[in-house]
């Protein structure tokens, strides 16, 4: 299957220069919540995880710890030279897949994870079937993705960053991305035959943090897009920027939705 090109473009940019940046700001963000579900689905000594999407490796790092010297974590990437740090841990294997293409190993994980990918792919259903044939009966899928309608929401005024979030989002949708991304996993997963719950969560985010720097990097990345198309000019685009760096601001992100899933059959352990 072949993705269109400007999905490509917004979704699998490696050549950017600050997309580790990127990458590692949004783990600012997201990182501290996903941790702790994990620590709720229990989650430890001798599981057998994959990590989709792995990006630049701190999700795979943390499960790797969970799991231990008896477990085995594969982290999986379109581009994987963000994860050569994983290579000193004996239990991580990294390797390049697209999941758009690609199949996975058959029962063979007790936890599949994948946080803000599966949003801007197509043929979801046909993915998500994909994961949860790779999970061993009882295993756990964990997907998480946005819904971007509370972005920017602040105290400062009710159209703060309103026109920057419209443009940047509206382009990104033309791409390929949906911003009601996690409400379809819920019913993806619920169609695939899983018992499935979900959850959302958002975070306040601080101007001129290394969150707040997310968001600025992403305007930066989607600025060429938002001016070729009339939407915003630089100028509007600058002040924006001023506006995310400045601290005494503070703004809500989008609420990331947790869907969990477990494979029918005897749980881990028992």
């Amino acid at each position: 299957m072949t993705s269109p090109p400007a999905q490509r473009e917004y979704v699998f940019d490696p050549s950017w220069e600050q997309e580790t940046e990127r990458l590692r700001t949004n783990e600012a963000i997201w990182d501290p919540g996903t941790f702790e579900r994990f620590a709720a689905l229990g989650v430890g000594p001798g599981w057998r995880c994959l990590e989709i999407g792995a990006g630049s490796g701190s999700v795979a790092r943390r499960l790797a710890d969970r799991v231990g010297p008896s477990g085995h974590v594969l982290a999986t990437d379109l581009q994987t030279g963000r994860l050569a740090s994983l290579a000193s841990l004996p239990q991580v294997e990294t390797v390049r897949h697209d999941l758009r293409e690609e199949e996975l190993p058959e029962a063979a994980f007790d936890l599949v994870h994948s946080r803000m990918v599966l949003q801007h792919l197509p043929d979801r259903a046909a993915v998500v079937d994909r994961m949860v044939r790779s999970l061993r009966p009882g295993g756990v899928l964990f997907l998480e993705d946005t819904d971007s309608s509370t972005l920017f929401r602040s105290f400062l005024s009710e159209d703060f960053l309103q026109d920057v979030r419209a443009a940047g989002y509206g382009l990104m949708r033309e791409s390929g991305h949906d911003p009601r991304g996690g409400h379809v996993d819920l019913q993806l997963v619920l169609a695939a035959g899983l018992d499935a719950t979900a959850e959302g969560r958002a975070v306040m985010v601080r101007g001129g943090s290394d969150q707040a720097r997310h968001y600025m990097l992403w305007l930066e990345f989607m600025r060429p897009r938002i001016v070729a198309a009339g939407l915003l000019d630089d100028a509007r685009i600058d002040a924006a920027l001023a506006e995310m760096a400045d601290p005494s601001h503070h703004w809500l992100s989008q609420v990331l939705i947790s869907t969990v899933g477990r494979r029918r059959g005897a749980e881990r352990g028992r």
